[in-house]
C-alpha cells in the first residue's frame, strides 16, 4: 500500500506461519497453494488461529464462503475475481481483516453486504464504484482501502466522505481536478490517503486543506507557492514525503508546522 500506516503486509504477515503450524496433514504447508475446498475442508481451516491466506482460490461456493467467514482473524482471498451476492453476505459477517484484492467489480448488493464488515477491508482490485456501491461501503466502520479506484463521481465522493471508519485510502486516484469533488472528500474526518496524486491545483489544495485529521499526499512531488500556502492551514497531520522543489519560503513555512511531514533533507 502507498499510505504510511497499517501496510497490507502487517495485516497478513502470519498467514504462511499459520499454514505451517496446522496439525491437519490434509492441507499443504502453504495454504496459498490450495486451489479448491469442500465445505468440510473450509470448516476445518476456519478453526485455525490468526491469519488464514487462501489466495490460490479463484472461486468459492456460497457454502464454502459461509464456512470461511467463521474464521476469526485475517482472511485473505485475493485470488477471487468474483463473488456472488450470497457469498459476499457471508463474508460481510467475518470478524477480522478481510482482503479481497482480486475483485475487479462488485454488485451493489455485494457492496451492501461488505459494508457491514466490522474489521479492516481491502478491495484494492476495484477500479470503479457505482454511486450505490460507494454509498453502501460508506457504512463500513473499519479501515477501508480502495486503492484501485481511478475515478469517482461527485455523488460517490459525497458518499465516501461519510465513511464511518477511522481510515480511508483512495490511492488509485491519480488526478483530482474538480474542486467540488476535493471539497467533498475533505469533509471526511480521520485518516484520508490520496497518495496517487502527483500534482494538484491551487484550488484543490485549498479544498483539501479543509480536511481535519491525518491527510496523506505522499504522491505529490511539486506544489506551487499558492498551493503550499493553502496546505499550511491544514489542521492535523499532513504527509508530503515525496515533495521536492519547494521555494525557500514555502519550505520554511512547512517546517514550522509540527504536523507537516516532509522528505528528510
Amino acid at each position: 500500500m502507498r499510505h504510511p500506516a497499517w501496510p497490507r503486509a502487517v495485516w497478513i504477515w502470519s498467514a504462511v506461519l499459520c499454514g505451517i503450524a496446522a496439525s491437519d496433514d490434509e492441507f499443504p504447508k502453504n495454504t496459498n497453494d490450495i486451489k479448491s475446498l469442500t465445505v468440510d475442508q473450509a470448516k476445518s481451516l476456519a478453526k485455525r488461529k490468526w491469519a488464514l491466506s487462501l489466495d490460490g482460490l479463484t472461486t468459492v461456493s456460497d457454502e464454502v464462503a459461509r464456512s470461511l467467514a467463521q474464521h476469526e482473524g485475517t482472511l485473505s482471498l485475493d485470488g477471487l475475481t468474483a463473488v456472488s451476492d450470497e457469498a459476499a453476505k457471508s463474508l460481510g459477517q467475518h470478524e477480522g481483516t478481510l482482503t479481497l484484492d482480486g475483485l475487479t467489480a462488485i454488485s451493489d448488493g455485494s457492496a451492501k453486504s461488505l459494508g457491514q464488515h466490522k474489521g479492516p477491508l481491502l478491495l484494492n482490485g476495484l477500479t470503479a464504484l457505482s454511486d450505490e456501491a460507494a454509498t453502501a461501503l460508506s457504512q463500513h466502520t473499519g479501515r477501508l482501502s480502495l486503492d484501485g479506484v481511478t475515478t469517482l463521481s461527485e455523488k460517490a465522493a459525497e458518499a465516501l466522505s461519510q465513511h464511518k471508519g477511522p481510515w480511508l485510502s483512495l490511492g488509485g486516484l491519480t488526478t483530482l481536478t474538480d474542486e467540488r469533488l476535493a471539497t467533498k472528500l475533505a469533509r471526511r474526518e480521520g485518516y484520508l490517503a490520496l497518495d496517487g496524486l502527483t500534482t494538484i491545483s491551487d484550488g484543490v489544495a485549498r479544498a483539501l486543506a479543509q480536511h481535519e485529521g491525518l491527510l496523506s499526499l505522499n504522491g505529490l512531488t511539486t506544489l506551487s507557492d499558492e498551493a503550499a500556502k493553502a496546505l499550511e492551514q491544514h489542521k492535523g497531520t499532513l504527509y508530503l514525503k515525496r515533495l521536492k522543489g519547494l521555494s525557500d519560503e514555502a519550505a520554511a513555512a512547512f517546517r514550522k508546522h509540527p504536523g507537516i511531514l516532509l522528505p528528510h533533507p
